[in-house]
C-alpha cells in the first residue's frame, strides 16, 4: 500500500505540474540575473488579479451552472494562474477518463501476466510489484518522458526568461496537437467547442467516479461489478418484501390504511378543464 500511494503522489504531481529540465552547467552564471527577472515578472504577474472566466476560460461553462466557483478560487487568481488550473483539470480529467475505464476493463478481463492479477484493482499494484517488480519502474521511467515532453510543449523554460509554473503565451490547455484519428480536421469552430466542452464535464465526472470507485472499494474490498451486482440484489429484495402477504399483513396491523387506495375527492373532468384555462390567466 505504501507503494501504490506512492505512485499515486507521483503522478499526481507530475500530471499537476511539468517537469523541469536538469540543471546544466551553463546555466549557474545566469542565476541571479534569472532570479532578478523571475522576481520582477512574478510582481507584475500578481497585480493582474481578478481574471475574467468568461475572457480566459472560455470552454467548460456549461449548465447548469456556467461559472461555478462556490470557493471564489478565481477571485484573486490572474489569468496565467486559470489557464494552469485549466491546463490541470484537463490533464487530471483524462487521465481520470482512462483509469475509470481501466479498473472496469482490469476487473473483468485480465489476460497479461498470465492472468494471475484480479480481484479488486486498487489490490493489482501489489499483485504485480510481487511478481514483476520491473514493471512499474518500467512504466513510471515511461510516464517521466511523456511529461518530459509535455513540460516542454506548453510550459514556459525558466532558463529561457519565462516565468515559474506558468504555461507558454501561445500554448492553448491541453492542446498537445494529438489527433492521430483526424477527429477535429472537418469540424466547424462551434462542434469543436461542443466536443472540448464534452471532453471537460466527462472528465469532470471521471474524477469524481474515480475517487468513488477507489473509496467504495477501500471499504468493501469488491470489484465495481460485484458491488453492483450486491446493491441490485438487495434493491430486488426489498422491492419483492413488499409484496409478500405475510410483510402486509404485519404492516396492516401496525397500520391499516396501508397500501389502501385513498378516496378520490374531486372529478378529474373538471381538473382538465383547469389545466387548459392555466395558460389564460
Amino acid at each position: 500500500m505504501i507503494y501504490s500511494t506512492a505512485v499515486l503522489l507521483f503522478t499526481a504531481v507530475a500530471m499537476a505540474s511539468p517537469l523541469r529540465s536538469s540543471a546544466k552547467a551553463s546555466f549557474k552564471p545566469r542565476a541571479s540575473r534569472f532570479l532578478s527577472k523571475l522576481r520582477s515578472k512574478d510582481v507584475a504577474s500578481r497585480t493582474a488579479v481578478n481574471a475574467d472566466l468568461r475572457v480566459d476560460l472560455p470552454l467548460g461553462a456549461t449548465a447548469p451552472a456556467p461559472y461555478f466557483d462556490p470557493l471564489g478560487l478565481s477571485k484573486d487568481a490572474d489569468a496565467k494562474t486559470i489557464q494552469r488550473w485549466r491546463e490541470a483539470e484537463l490533464t487530471h480529467g483524462r487521465v481520470s477518463m482512462l483509469s475509470a475505464l481501466g479498473f472496469l476493463t482490469a476487473e473483468n478481463f485480465h489476460p497479461l501476466f498470465g492472468g494471475d492479477i484480479n480481484g479488486p484493482a486498487i489490490d493489482h499494484f501489489q499483485q504485480i510489484d510481487d511478481k514483476y517488480p520491473g514493471f512499474w519502474k518500467a512504466l513510471l521511467f515511461s510516464i517521466s518522458l511523456f511529461e518530459s515532453y509535455r513540460s516542454t510543449y506548453g510550459w514556459s523554460d525558466p532558463t529561457q526568461g519565462g516565468d515559474l509554473f506558468t504555461l507558454k503565451d501561445t500554448y492553448t490547455p491541453g492542446d498537445l496537437n494529438f489527433d492521430p484519428l483526424k477527429v477535429l480536421d472537418d469540424k466547424t469552430p462551434e462542434e469543436i467547442q461542443e466536443l472540448k466542452n464534452k471532453e471537460l464535464n466527462n472528465g469532470r465526472l471521471a474524477m469524481i467516479a474515480l475517487a468513488g470507485i477507489i473509496a467504495q472499494e477501500l471499504v468493501n474490498h469488491e470489484t465495481v461489478v460485484d458491488t453492483w451486482r450486491q446493491i441490485l440484489n438487495s434493491e430486488e429484495k426489498a422491492a419483492l418484501s413488499l409484496t409478500d402477504t405475510d410483510f402486509k399483513e404485519n404492516v396492516k396491523n401496525i397500520d391499516p390504511k396501508f397500501l389502501t387506495q385513498p378516496e378520490m375527492k374531486y372529478n378529474p373532468e373538471e381538473v382538465g378543464k383547469i389545466i387548459q384555462e392555466l395558460p389564460k390567466l
